[in-house]
């Protein structure tokens, strides 16, 4: 089955008299919702302690939990003490996400920064190599994805390409397709129900269907300009997409059950359970 679920709770938790964590799982359940994302956004600042009362919650109400590695790694960096920050993110990503009982860690792939794109996707992939050495060395890949994420900005590395390229090197990597951000960066694409099944059946062919069918997705609409994303919108919005409703047909014509996390402004929890119910409703 494809869960439904918010990155962050939004606005609506704390109108309903909610504050902590703790609290978060049953909450997310009495919504009818079956994921959390936690993001490590500005670093991993949490106890062993704390990730294992946490995650022992969201067991307890059937909430699967995933984590965001923090934002600013950038594995195509030519500065090697960042380097070594950004394979200790992940690593810390990742064993934060084993105490909390998740699977899914998503991370931003990085930037070319002043370098030519393809010698900075060279560079990419050697300290994605190094990276992964290191976590089947320190018993950190069992039982565990990597998903990497499409990017919004076309100066970004991650357009869908780049992204198989860098899945298709490991059985732990698995894609995270941002739809919001494939969108804005190509300045508003997404709009048809062959669009989005265009760029699923793409990846199906690069990577193969099992990762595809298990991929992680985040979803939102995206204001953008002409060098892609600007900042996250609620599904109000109607100036910018994508839209939900020809993504979900397309899931469902090509039998794929990702788990889709709603990053919308604000509104996530809402636009979860929003897209859940449209879901649910074309499998009528």
């Amino acid at each position: 089955m494809i869960k439904f679920g918010p990155s962050g709770t939004g606005s609506i938790f704390e109108e309903e008299g909610f504050s902590k964590t703790i609290d978060v799982p049953n909450w997310l359940k009495g919504k009818g919702l079956d994921l959390y994302e936690y993001s490590f956004g500005r670093g991993v600042r949490m106890s062993e302690e704390t990730a294992k009362i946490y995650g022992a919650e969201f067991a307890k109400h059937g909430i699967e939990i995933s984590v965001h590695a923090p934002y600013f790694i950038n594995l195509a960096t030519q500065e090697e003490d960042k380097a070594a920050n950004n394979h200790r993110y992940i690593k810390e990503s990742l064993i934060a996400l084993k105490n909390l009982g998740g699977k899914r860690c998503v991370f931003h792939p990085g930037s070319p920064l002043k370098m030519p794109r393809e010698q900075a996707m060279e560079l990419l992939m050697m300290r994605l190599d190094n990276l992964l050495s290191d976590l089947y060395a320190s018993n950190l890949a069992e039982n565990t994805m990597l998903a990497i994420e499409t990017m919004g900005k076309q100066a970004q590395l991650g357009d869908v390409d780049e992204i198989i390229r860098m899945v298709a090197r490991d059985k732990m990597l698995y894609p995270c397709i941002d739809f919001g951000h494939l969108n804005a960066r190509t300045g508003g694409s997404l709009k048809s129900y062959d669009d989005y099944r265009i760029v699923l059946e793409k990846f199906i062919a690069g990577v193969g269907f099992d990762k595809v069918n298990n991929m992680h997705v985040h979803f939102s609409k995206i204001e953008y300009s002409a060098k892609g994303e600007v900042r996250h919108l609620t599904f109000e919005d109607t100036n910018f997409g994508p839209d939900f409703e020809p993504l979900a047909k397309a899931l469902i014509d090509l039998n794929l059950h990702p788990f889709i996390v709603c990053e919308s402004a604000g509104t996530q929890t809402i636009d979860s359970l929003y897209m859940k119910n449209c879901y649910n409703n074309m499998l009528k």
